[in-house]
C-alpha cells in the first residue's frame, strides 16, 4: 500500500478512535469471547484458514482480516440467536463452526462477477473432503450464496442453514459500519489506485448506499443493533471526509505557493 494511502488510513483510524464501541460490542462481550475462542480454537477452521491464507494475500478491503471479523460476529449472532432452537450446547456450538466455516470462505471469490455463487461452488470444493456431513456443507454454500446485499435471498434448506445464512449476511454487513472507513476503503483505493481527491467525489454517494444497508438485517439480533453501527459508520465516514478535504485544500494551498515561487 501507498505511504500516503497508509497515512490517511491511520488517521482515519485515529478519528473513529474517539468515538463508543456499538452497543453490540458493549453488551455482548461473553458471547463475542466464545465465538473468538471457537474460531481460533477448532480444528476446522484452523485447517481452513490454513488452506485459504495464501488466496487472501492480495487484500482488497476483503482480505483475511475482514473474513475473521466477520466470522466472530457471525458466530456471536449465531450464539444469541441459536438460543432459541437448541437444547444441546454442542449442536450450537456446530452451528458456529459453519457459520464460521462460511466467514472465512465467502469471499474467496470477491474479485469474479457473481462472487457470491462463485464462492459458494469454491466452498463446495474446499470443504469436499472436510468432516463435514453433506447437509453441513450445503449449510455453508448456501450461506455464502445468500450475503450478497441489495439481492433476495434464497430460502435455505434447514432452520440451522438458514440462521447460519441471516447470522453470516448480518456479520458481512456490520463491516459497512466504522470498518468500511477504517479499513475496507483504503485497501480498496490502494488496490484500484484510485487517488485521494476521486475517493472525496465518490463519498457523499457512497454514504448514501451505505444508508440503505440499515433495513435488510435479517436476524433479530441484526434488525436491533445493526443500523447503529452503520450509523455510527457514517458519523465517522463524513469526519474523515471532512478531513480529506482539508488535506486535499492544503495540497492545493502548497501548489499555488509552489507556482508563485
Amino acid at each position: 500500500m501507498k505511504e500516503i494511502y497508509v497515512r490517511l488510513m491511520n488517521e482515519a483510524r485515529c478519528i473513529a478512535s474517539r468515538y463508543e464501541l456499538p452497543e453490540f460490542y458493549r453488551r455482548f462481550k461473553p458471547s463475542l469471547t466464545i465465538s473468538r475462542r471457537i474460531f481460533f480454537n477448532n480444528p476446522l477452521l484452523i485447517h481452513c484458514r490454513e488452506l485459504i491464507t495464501p488466496q487472501y494475500i492480495g487484500d482488497f478491503g476483503h482480505g483475511l482480516q475482514h473474513a475473521t471479523k466477520v466470522s466472530v460476529d457471525a458466530g456471536t449472532i449465531v450464539l444469541l440467536e441459536g438460543e432459541k432452537y437448541f437444547t444441546v450446547q454442542a449442536e450450537l456450538e456446530r452451528a458456529v463452526v459453519l457459520v464460521q466455516l462460511a466467514g472465512l470462505l465467502h469471499d474467496i471469490k470477491r474479485m469474479e462477477n457473481k462472487h457470491a455463487s462463485a464462492g459458494a461452488r469454491a466452498a463446495r470444493e474446499i470443504l469436499y473432503d472436510f468432516p463435514l456431513s453433506p447437509l453441513e456443507v450445503n449449510c455453508v454454500a448456501e450461506a455464502i450464496a445468500n450475503h450478497e446485499a441489495f439481492s433476495k435471498p434464497q430460502t435455505c434448506e434447514t432452520l440451522t442453514g438458514q440462521l447460519v445464512a441471516d447470522s453470516l449476511y448480518d456479520a458481512d454487513k456490520f463491516r459497512w459500519g466504522p470498518d468500511n472507513f477504517t479499513h475496507t476503503v483504503w485497501y480498496m483505493m490502494s488496490y484500484h489506485q484510485v487517488g485521494i481527491a476521486e475517493l472525496c467525489g465518490r463519498f457523499p454517494w457512497g454514504v448514501d448506499g451505505i444508508l440503505k444497508i440499515k433495513d435488510t438485517f435479517r436476524t433479530n439480533i441484526g434488525v436491533q443493533y445493526g443500523p447503529e453501527i452503520i450509523d455510527l459508520g457514517v458519523r465517522i465516514g463524513k469526519e474523515i471526509y471532512q478531513h480529506l478535504q482539508r488535506y486535499l485544500n492544503s495540497i492545493e494551498v502548497e501548489l499555488k505557493t509552489e507556482s508563485r515561487d
